[in-house]
């Protein structure tokens, strides 16, 4: 759950004048800046990476570089495939999503975070009245 200080930040963060697109990716992804720094290094690739070139061009451990690609992979911001090893057995490689997907998810985001805030809009109103009126103790 989202404690309402980090709600606030984002919301802060997405309305500020020039709010950059790691603004964005921060908000709509609860991406941490090596997360997004992740997927800065997964674009400029523009190919297929391993865990350990990945671990190696961050300065990073395989573990935290390994969390992150999965939180990337289920975000759909990245791509997760095995390769063959000649000798045997098998490895992962990882590249950036297309940038035409990254940008229609991030799009749908948005619309989501909106449609969210009309139903919010919608019924302030009677909300507050019903807080108003609520027997229940403040604490």
């Amino acid at each position: 759950m989202v404690s309402e200080r980090a709600l606030f930040s984002s919301i802060k963060l997405l309305t500020k004048a020039d709010c950059s697109c790691n603004d964005v990716l921060s908000c709509l992804y609860c991406l941490s800046p090596p997360e997004i720094d992740l997927l800065i290094v997964l674009l400029r690739a523009n190919r297929q990476l391993t865990l350990e070139n990945l671990a190696d061009r961050l300065k990073r451990n395989k573990g935290t570089v390994f969390r992150a690609l999965q939180k990337l992979v289920s975000l759909n911001l990245c791509n997760k495939s095995a390769k063959t090893r000649e000798a045997g057995g098998y490895y992962h490689v990882y590249e950036a999503a297309d940038i035409d997907i990254i940008e229609n998810i991030t799009k749908q985001r948005i619309a989501d975070v909106q449609l969210a805030l009309t139903r919010i809009k919608r019924k302030i109103r009677h909300d507050i009245i019903k807080m108003k009126l609520s027997s229940r103790p403040v604490v």
